[in-house]
């Protein structure tokens, strides 16, 4: 009975791994790495006027606070801590551009796609979370101001 059971979640894995290897090579690298470098460029925008929409908030007066606890506490430590706020926000972009540029190479074909598709699925979420931040951080400060 345990044998069998066994065998039968060994021939379920290996359907698995059949289906997500096919879905992943699936996908044209070209076309990818078109959107990879299009979600990129809007994810260090979005970062960009995050930190602008930030600063006018907060220069503003003390009706508006970070409600991030991590970057509260750095903002409190003037400069320095604004450059360390800076540094910690635009870390990602490393690891997203490396999966962005990474060329294309036959002896890395399901790796390299694995690396490609997960940084797409990333950067469209995260682009979509900084829309959300961006419009809120925007409407709350055009409402302050009309």
């Amino acid at each position: 009975m345990l044998q069998g059971t066994r065998a039968r979640m060994k021939d379920r894995l290996a359907e698995a791994r059949l289906r997500e290897t096919k879905f992943l090579m699936s996908f044209d690298l070209v076309s990818v790495n078109k959107w990879l470098l299009i979600l990129l460029s809007v994810f260090v925008a979005l970062n960009f006027f995050d930190a602008c929409t930030t600063l006018l908030a907060i220069q503003a007066g003390p009706v508006f606070v970070e409600h991030n606890p991590i970057a509260a506490r750095l903002f409190q430590l003037d400069f320095t801590g604004f450059v360390v706020a800076l540094v910690l926000k635009y870390m990602p972009v490393l690891p997203l551009a490396y999966a962005t540029f990474i060329r294309a190479k036959e002896s890395r074909g399901l790796g390299l796609r694995i690396v490609k598709v997960s940084a797409f699925m990333a950067l469209a979420a995260a682009d979509l979370f900084y829309v959300l931040v961006v419009s809120s951080n925007s409407l709350n400060l055009i409402s302050y101001y009309m």
